[in-house]
Formats: structure tokens, sequence, C-alpha cells
């Protein structure tokens, strides 16, 4: 009879051990999980991916200046009424523009500046005119004989390329050589009044001619600068 109460002292005790290991390590295996859940879930949680960056807004030319395709991107030119002035004064101004004198670079840009120099000169005046453009004689090109027509000047723009916005008529450029000035080492273009009329000396609309830099009696001059 006494061995039954000491069996189910035993068996008491036995379920009390267990039951504390059982939850003792099993609370403890739980947290664990828990935990490493959480540092899974939150702690290595892959980094947003960045959005695209936004396309950049097209270059324009501002108001008023005209807009030319180029391969160097869009060319912006405006020509200006500067009363009579030397080259290098129309230069300053142009700098003033944040832009330089500009060079030619189709057949299509010539004709183009042409015909905004004829809107200026008429609105100021009219009769004949010529515009200041970026362009200086290359050296050993002293002389008529020593370079053809389209290899005598070259653009000073710093953008304006090859010579398929050049053309002289008859004799130009013909090196005209004045004691007090030296060389024509400049580049005008000849406009005229209207259609159908020859500008100065009888030459085309729209054609160029070598000029001393410090004649005095040219009265427009176009700027050229890139689009922003």
């Amino acid at each position: 009879m006494r061995l039954l109460p000491l069996l189910l002292i035993s068996l008491f005790g036995v379920t009390v051990v267990s039951g504390f290991i059982v939850g003792g390590y099993g609370g403890g295996r739980g947290s664990s999980s828990s935990s490493s859940s959480e540092e899974h879930g939150h702690g290595h949680r892959p980094p947003r991916p960045r959005p695209p960056p936004r396309p950049r807004p097209p270059r324009r030319c501002e108001a008023g200046w005209m807009s030319f395709n180029r391969t160097a991107g869009r060319w912006c030119v405006k020509v200006f009424n500067g009363g009579r002035l030397a080259q290098h004064t129309a230069e300053e101004l142009c700098q003033g523009q944040g832009a330089t004198l500009t060079g030619l670079q189709t057949i299509n840009e010539r004709v183009q500046v042409a015909n905004a120099g004829r809107l200026i000169s008429n609105a100021n005046g009219g009769g004949f005119a010529e515009i200041w453009l970026g362009a200086t004689r290359r050296h050993g090109c002293n002389r008529r004989i020593d370079c053809t027509p389209l290899n005598t000047f070259q653009w000073t723009d710093g953008h304006t390329t090859g010579t398929a916005g050049m053309f002289y008529p008859g004799p130009e450029p013909n090196a005209v050589w004045f004691k007090k000035w030296g060389n024509q080492n400049c580049l005008e273009l000849h406009v005229s009044v209207a259609d159908g009329v020859l500008a100065r000396y009888r030459y085309p609309h729209a054609s160029l001619d070598d000029q001393h830099c410090q004649q005095t009696e040219v009265r427009l001059y176009a700027c050229g600068k890139l689009a922003k």
C-alpha cells in the first residue's frame, strides 16, 4: 500500500520537471524565432529602386533669335542694328549678349541672316546695308591669288565649320590693301533693299565680301550662340 503513494509522488515530480524544461526551452525557442523573423523582415529589406531621371528639357533659342539645327546642337542667331561700327565693336556687343559674331554653316543660314538684316535695315532708314560676321582671313592668304575664294577665310565663332555657307560674287574676296588699315581681314554679308534688287557694288543679296575690320560704314552685325 505504501508503494502507491510513492509512485504517485514520483510521477508528479517527473511531470513538474518536464513541464519546466519544455516551457523554458519552448519559450526561448519561440522568442528567438520571433526575433529572427523581425530582423529578417526589417533589417534586410532591399532598398527601394531610384526613380528614373527626368528627361532634360529641349534646348531653345530666346525669343527674337533665329534657330538653326546643327550637328553640334541648336544654334541661335540674331541680327542687330549698330549704327555705324567697326568689326571689333560688333564683337564686343555680341559678347554683351552672351554670344559672338556668327559664322554661316549653310546656304539657308546665309540667306535667312541676310533677310533678317534687310528687315532691320529697312526699319532703320533703309538703303544699302552690310552685316558683320565672325570670320578672319587665313594666314598665307594675303593676296587674291594666294588661296581659292572658299579657302581664304575661316569662321571664328568656334562652332561653324566648312565652307557650305560661303558665296562670293565676281572678284571677291579681292584683298584690297589700304595703307592706314592694311588688308581686308574681316567678312561682311551684303543686304539689298528688296527681292530682285542688287546690293552695294551691284552684288547679289546675301553674298560675302572681304572688308577692312576698321571700316565703320557697316551698320549691322549678326550674333550667334548655342541654345540653352
